[in-house]
């Protein structure tokens, strides 16, 4: 394998195209569709990447993103927001709030 990448999304057909997608390039990959659970799984599972939808109930990927970067032992996980929101505003409040990158949906592969 080449690592554990987190999917947090609400849309489980998103969770289940990208899990898919990514196994076939030979990572683990875990699912989450439920916000509120997106910071025990990370905390449980420490994967390598985390992949996190902005847009979602309950917790959004803004609040959920600012947790796992004052928490110790999630801070260093490199974050990937994926967003249908890319006005540069969002772009750049991904960037203060220390996300690695951004991805744009929909996907396109």
């Amino acid at each position: 394998m080449k690592g554990k990448i987190l999917i947090v999304d609400d849309n489980a057909a998103i969770v289940e195209m990208l899990q898919r997608k990514l196994e076939r390039e030979e990572y683990e990959v875990v699912g989450c569709v439920e916000s509120t659970q997106a910071l025990g799984t990370c905390r449980e599972t420490r994967p390598d990447l985390l992949i996190l939808d902005i847009l979602m109930p309950g917790k959004n990927g803004w609040e959920i993103l600012e947790e796992l970067k004052a928490d110790p032992a999630t801070r260093d996980i490199p974050v990937i927001i994926s967003t249908v929101k890319n006005r540069p505003e969002d772009i750049e409040r991904g960037k203060e709030l220390q996300a690695a990158d951004h991805i744009a949906k929909p996907y396109v592969f």
